[in-house]
């Protein structure tokens, strides 16, 4: 079939359109999120508590990833993860990365039209991912980690492109071409570009690590994490029929003598992974996505339709609602950390997590005293606005009439009502602007009989009211803040 090639040029400039366009996307997955994340995971000064303060914006990946570690793959021991910080020490930076690249992914697809193929796409990235991991600890290769988030984003510019692809028919085209042309081939005639190389692109644009860059490039061939890259998709591309399809045990032959391996012992690990694959799509929160991954028939016959099906198809963004057994769990995790005698900042940021999920807040921020004690700096945000708040929230409160400065001095936490009386403690018009009109939970944060900073909560951005309940359930993060602090300052 004839078609015009196109000058290498343009090709780059298809592609950077793409990136420019998914960049720009009006979804939740490209609202800085992903730079974000690759920022921070990148930063060799970065703590667990950073990165989980960026995931903490977005409710649906908070409650998802929370999901994915409390799940078998992850946490086999059944320890309960309370907090993105425990997720995100548990799973690891990288994977947390490319998982809430996925979660974001599923949660922000555009195309109706291509949904199946999304589906497929995805579904092939996670199984080709934990077929490469798992095989790579059969092999005894230390750190795997790369491996898993490095197949499972080796496909992502496919994802992104059929997920927001608003030409209907260029499945269709490529589709019908397959019959005479590889599938890298197809998409050169029909978009004008290989997806592959988008792939590429994005992976540069957003840092996406070494290895995939590596694997991308088609260099270190040799490279034993490439090469079971390589076989994690191999595996899960011979296998999209069923284990017990003629391509599918030839795969299973080769992949057994190329590891060095006796066929028996691949057969059962290739078998497991492919359920620990389903497990793992299962709380992404896509049924449709778990169940495209083939079971051996004895696997097939074990596994229930209904685990947990009906619970992964909830709504699943609605702001925190105040949660007693959360409060509880974080408030203990946070002891526990403590005698783990963590950095300070690990402890403000548990007990701002706890404020935001497990007292239903909307917003919760640690501000600190500067040096001459007349300035209130953010330092720690997470919710609504957390951004605008650590950039800009920088207020004088050096006149006494000023209800921070008030508050610092009594050393009192206070419910700061809808009502309030500015007569009785004055919020400066900057102060508003970046906060909005009460109500507000405040209190100071004491550290060796000295105030330090302050904790503020609110619930502006969903306008649901604060109770007294809400008031002292903030109070007992605070206080445990505090203790914590003080103990960790008197080891030093």
């Amino acid at each position: 079939m004839y078609r015009t090639v196109l000058p290498m040029s343009d090709i780059k400039k298809n592609i950077n359109d793409w990136i420019l366009h998914v960049s720009e996307a009006d979804t939740p997955i490209f609202s800085g999120t992903v730079i974000e994340l690759a920022e921070v995971v990148n930063s060799e000064n970065s703590s667990a508590a950073d990165v989980a303060a960026v995931i903490l914006r977005d409710a649906f990946l908070t409650s998802r990833l929370l999901k994915m570690a409390n799940s078998f793959f992850y946490n086999p021991t059944h320890r309960k993860i309370n907090t993105v910080t425990q997720a995100v020490m548990l799973i690891g930076f990288e994977q947390v990365r490319a998982l809430s690249l996925s979660l974001m992914l599923i949660d922000s697809v555009e195309s109706e039209h291509n949904r199946n193929k999304i589906i497929e796409e995805m579904a092939q990235s996670f199984h080709a991912a934990v077929q490469a991991q798992e095989l790579a600890r059969l092999k005894k290769i230390k750190s795997t980690e790369g491996v898993f988030v490095a197949t499972l984003l080796s496909r992502l510019g496919n994802m992104i492109y059929w997920a927001f692809s608003d030409d209907e028919k260029a499945l269709e085209k490529i589709t019908l071409l397959l019959d005479s042309k590889s599938e890298y081939d197809a998409e050169y005639a029909v978009l004008g570009f290989h997806l592959h190389d988008l792939t590429k692109e994005l992976s540069k644009s957003w840092q996406l690590g070494g290895l995939l860059d590596q694997f991308l490039s088609g260099e270190n061939s040799n490279d034993p994490l490439i090469e079971l890259m390589d076989i994690g998709h191999y595996l899960a591309e011979e296998s999209k029929h069923g284990w017990d399809e003629e391509q599918a045990v030839i795969a299973i032959k080769s992949v057994a003598a190329t590891l060095n391996l006796s066929q028996e012992k691949v057969q059962a690990s290739v078998y497991a992974n492919a359920e620990k694959a389903r497990e793992i799509t299962k709380a992404c929160g896509s049924v449709l996505m778990s169940e495209s991954i083939p079971l051996s028939i004895d696997s097939s016959a074990s596994s229930t339709a209904d685990d947990g099906a009906d619970e992964l198809n909830k709504a699943l963004f609605q702001p925190c609602e105040p949660n007693t057994a959360v409060q509880l769990a974080v408030l203990q995790d946070i002891t526990e950390a403590i005698a783990t005698k963590p950095s300070l900042d690990v402890i403000i940021k548990m007990s701002l997590e706890g404020i935001s999920r497990g007292v239903g807040m909307d917003r919760a921020m640690f501000a600190i005293l500067s040096e001459d004690r007349r300035k209130l700096v953010c330092k720690y945000a997470f919710g609504d606005g957390s951004r605008a708040l650590t950039q800009h929230f920088k207020i004088d409160i050096s006149k006494a009439d000023n209800l921070f400065n008030q508050l610092i001095r009594t050393e009192k936490g206070m419910h700061i009502s809808a009502t309030h009386d500015f007569n009785q403690g004055i919020i400066n018009k900057k102060a508003l602007e970046l906060l909005g009109a009460p109500p507000y939970l405040i209190m100071p944060a004491v550290v060796r009989k000295k105030v330090i900073g302050l904790f503020l909560a609110d619930r502006n951005a969903s306008q649901r009211s604060i109770e007294t309940e809400d008031f002292l359930a903030f109070q007992q993060f605070c206080q445990q803040a505090n203790m914590g602090l003080t103990f960790l300052t008197m080891q030093d």
